[in-house]
């Protein structure tokens, strides 16, 4: 059972000299939810060369992980590449909602490198991340379409 509130704002950046129209990164979307009865925050801000993705039920950053998409330089198929750049590495379930974003937004159309902070609570199992991660996905999804 997910019950969401999302928050969509826009942050407006400076306008360089360069630029004839202001830039809109980062657009930020927040939600509130309670997954399995727990309490979770989520946020997705989009910029211009990464997406930024945070899932927590603790009130922390927790385990901070990044996830690029690549292409075989043999067959040209596209694989997702996880990393862990902060944090436990041996965090698995982090390194998976990473993964479960990342191709999300391949799907919709965005290449972007995708950053994530995920901080699950000890109790939580395999049922509890996967829906953290669909609704997260889904929050970053939203986020992409919507931006300007």
């Amino acid at each position: 059972l997910i019950t969401h509130t999302i928050t969509h704002t826009h942050t407006q950046s400076m306008e360089t000299a360069t630029t004839s129209t202001p830039l809109l990164l980062p657009t930020t979307c927040r939600s509130s939810c309670t997954i399995h009865n727990t309490d979770t925050e989520l946020l997705v801000s989009l910029f211009a060369d990464r997406v930024l993705a945070l899932a927590s039920q603790t009130g922390k950053l927790g385990t901070i992980t990044q996830a690029s998409a690549i292409m075989s330089p043999f067959d040209g198929a596209r694989n997702t590449a996880v990393s862990t750049l902060l944090g436990r590495r041996d965090d698995l379930v982090s390194g998976a909602i990473t993964r479960v974003v990342s191709e999300r937004l391949q799907r919709a159309g965005d290449e972007r490198p995708v950053v994530a902070c995920v901080s699950l609570t000890k109790q939580a199992g395999a049922v509890e991340a996967k829906a953290v991660a669909d609704a997260l996905a889904h929050l970053a999804h939203y986020a992409v379409t919507r931006s300007p």
